[in-house]
């Protein structure tokens, strides 16, 4: 909505992959989130696209040549369902929304554009609308938010909007957290990720005024630097199209260059699945994969009805010691806008793969804004090295008067973002984890520490 005129922005602007599904399938008739109307043949053409040979080593593995085809089974590929058992109503979500007010406000809204995007029908008895003469002060038009954004349809592929959060300021004033995701129109399709607020005042029932704040207040370079191909989206060309990466924004924190990176990731809603670690090895590697009993759905990638899926990415995986003394293992999954543009999300049912003892669980949660500081590194979660790493990075953020966030129990909150896995989404959740080889050399993952939030600049210059 707030959107959508990043048109006017236009004119300016793998060796190996390694395949997480659901090892085990479980039957149900349930259809409780259905598909949306979108068009056949666009969906066909771009389908087909994803099948076409690329010729990279490596690429039978995942990226649809004769290799993929070789291993496609239909009877298998048929039978791909796995029950929701569970669901989440993120409008009920007090955590999110604080509300009545700002609760209905958001449902309304969200209401509204999906009839736009999606064709869904719009129901009679909207509990907020835009009066016609309302007032809209936004970077991306000048008319009304609709108006832009069905003026949108004509240029992206593919255009997603998802109210995520909204505050009462007061009882004529709601504050709404929202995320646009678009596929812009040039041949790789780059997905282009905006994040924002808009405060809304309300007379009666109407929305009379609104006024639209990007996260990053430069919307050139935000879009340039998702536009531009990515060099391991290129090497991997054909594995899957293009992520959504989750936004963040650099913190200044002096002059003189530092060790580690400090970065800001504001509010938004995560998946978080957890498990303990049963074993305490790390040969077993519990925390390099997002665990089995996380996945809701399965995605069909080969056959007549094989499904249009978006990826998103890094996922994020922290290890941490609890009361009892276990190590539980806990992932924050970033979730597509599409999918965040329901008000239902499916969560998974039992998974009997995953033993008892391990705890299993799964859930989205709302996350406020979070300030972290991180490393580069070229290994995995459960490394050896990763323990000296994080030790190093500790003592530099004190030297630098940065205050790490503690836990429960007082420790630091150390994580490890996996920035070559893809969390990989339909309308049924999630339902595929996709990690492409990247060499060691290059870093291409980061050890990171929770910061408490503080103002720019207040790190030490030494």
């Amino acid at each position: 909505m707030w959107l959508v005129l990043l048109l006017a922005f236009a004119a300016r602007v793998g060796a190996f992959s390694m395949l997480i599904t659901p090892t085990s399938i479980r039957q149900s008739s349930s259809q409780l989130f259905a598909q949306r109307k979108s068009s056949e043949s666009s969906n066909a053409v771009l389908l087909e696209q994803e099948e076409t040979p690329a010729n990279i080593p490596g690429n039978e593995f995942f990226g649809g040549n004769r290799q993929k085809e070789e291993l496609y089974d239909p009877v298998a590929e048929e039978a791909a369902v796995i029950t929701v058992q569970k669901i989440y109503n993120k409008f009920d979500d007090t955590a999110a929304f604080d509300g009545p007010i700002a609760k209905s406000v958001a449902q309304s809204l969200q209401h509204v554009i999906n009839t736009i995007l999606y064709e869904e029908e719009k129901e009679s008895d909207i509990a907020f609308e835009y009066e016609a003469s309302m007032t809209w002060e936004s970077p991306f038009g000048k008319t009304s938010p609709l108006e832009e954004l069905e003026k949108s349809l004509e240029f992206y592929n593919r255009l997603d909007v998802a109210i995520i959060s909204g505050k009462t300021v007061n009882d004529n004033t709601v504050e709404l957290v929202w995320e646009i995701s678009v596929s812009w129109p040039i041949l790789w399709e780059p997905r282009v990720v905006i994040t924002g607020t808009s405060v809304v005042n309300l007379r009666d029932n109407k929305i009379v005024k609104q006024v639209d704040r990007l996260d990053q207040p430069d919307l050139l370079s935000t879009i340039a630097s998702q536009v531009l191909p990515r060099f391991w989206d290129t090497y991997h060309i054909g594995m899957t199209p293009s992520a959504e990466l989750t936004p963040r924004r650099k913190v200044n924190t002096g002059f003189l260059p530092k060790p580690y990176q400090v970065y800001e990731i504001m509010s938004r809603l995560v998946y978080k699945p957890t498990r303990l670690d049963t074993t305490n090895n790390r040969e077993d590697a519990f925390a390099q994969v997002i665990p089995n009993h996380a996945f809701c759905t399965l995605i069909k990638t080969m056959g007549p009805k094989r499904q249009r899926y978006i990826p998103a990415s890094p996922v994020e995986v922290q290890l941490s010691r609890t009361t009892e003394g276990d190590t539980k293992i806990s992932w924050r999954v970033p979730i597509s806008v599409e999918l965040q543009t329901n008000s239902v999300l499916p969560l998974p049912g039992d998974d009997p793969e995953t033993l008892p003892e391990a705890k299993p669980t799964a859930e989205y949660v709302y996350e406020g804004k979070r300030q972290i500081a991180t490393i580069p590194y070229g290994g995995a979660p459960q490394d050896e090295e990763v323990t000296a790493i994080r030790r190093k990075l500790y003592e530099q953020v004190i030297k630098d008067n940065l205050k790490p966030k503690l836990d429960e129990t007082g420790r630091p909150q150390f994580f490890f973002l996996q920035n070559n896995a893809k969390a990989c989404y339909t309308e049924g959740g999630l339902g595929m984890g996709v990690y492409d080889w990247r060499p060691p050399f290059v870093k291409a993952n980061e050890v990171g520490i929770e910061l408490e939030l503080q103002k720019e600049g207040l790190a030490a210059n030494s």
